[in-house]
């Protein structure tokens, strides 16, 4: 009889240690996957906080690489004409404020960099900040202020630091693909699309069919007449009047541009 209840028993242990593997393989399962799931949520959160400290970087030190390049309008262009005692009270002012923002927002924010960043980024991050103190221009005691063609070389090269710094923490950022260099930007006909219609092409004419002023050729950049056939009929037409008045924007705005070359 004892016999007979072997085969019961045994199986009787088996569906109980069956059930109990099973449960356990379940619950490691369980468990595996908050893991994954927790651990997926941490890096996800760690991206994202990298990704705002950078971009407040990155905006900190844009908008500070652009401050002291308006402080450095003060300087004489190239030390043959004095700075009037006026121009080196603001200048001096300039560098003040430079100066306190570099201390007190800067450095704390490099900090944060340096705590999340990879050491390559955390080494770009602070040499972006010793850039921006270092092209200050700022004069030693005793001795004038540096000329303005002694200050713009290291400005542009602070702006190529910064483009490094840029491509680097947007590569660790998972965006392998770097932005196109800032010296695209000194290419003929920067920036305006070689596909698009030319400025020429937006020239207004009345229903008459006049020719363009005298006025208005030297003011559009010049294009073939096959290049004016072809895109003028993608303008839309609109009054004479409008045009001049976009034509007389225009000319206000190129006013502007480029003081810092025509500072004597």
């Amino acid at each position: 009889m004892a016999t007979d209840l072997v085969p019961p028993v045994l199986t009787g242990i088996f569906a109980l240690a069956g059930g109990l593997g099973g449960v356990m393989l379940s619950g490691w399962v369980v468990r595996r996957n908050d893991q994954r799931k927790l651990a997926s949520e941490d890096a996800r959160r760690w991206l994202n906080d990298r990704r705002q400290i950078y971009a407040r970087y990155l905006v900190l030190v844009e908008s500070m690489h652009r401050e002291v390049d308006r402080v450095a309008m003060f300087l004489s262009y190239d030390g043959r004409k004095p700075i009037t005692g006026e121009d080196a009270e603001l200048l001096k002012e300039g560098i003040y404020e430079y100066y306190h923002r570099w201390d007190d927002e800067l450095q704390p924010l490099l900090l944060e960099v340096q705590l999340m960043a990879t050491p390559s980024v955390a080494d770009l991050a602070d040499r972006m900040s010793g850039a921006l103190l270092e092209i200050a221009p700022e004069a030693p005691i005793g001795h004038p202020p540096p000329t303005f063609i002694e200050y713009y070389p290291g400005w542009f090269q602070a702006q190529d630091l910064l483009s490094m710094l840029r491509d680097a923490m947007r590569e660790e950022l998972g965006m392998p693909e770097k932005l196109s260099s800032t010296e695209s930007r000194k290419a003929s006909g920067w920036p305006w699309l070689e596909s698009r219609p030319s400025r020429k092409s937006y020239v207004q004419h009345d229903p008459n069919g006049r020719h363009f002023s005298e006025t208005e050729e030297q003011f559009l950049p010049r294009v073939d007449a096959e290049d004016q056939k072809g895109r003028a009929s993608t303008v839309p037409q609109q009054s004479t009047t409008v045009h001049m008045l976009a034509a007389s924007t225009t000319k206000r705005r190129q006013a502007h541009i480029g003081w810092r070359w025509r500072r004597t």
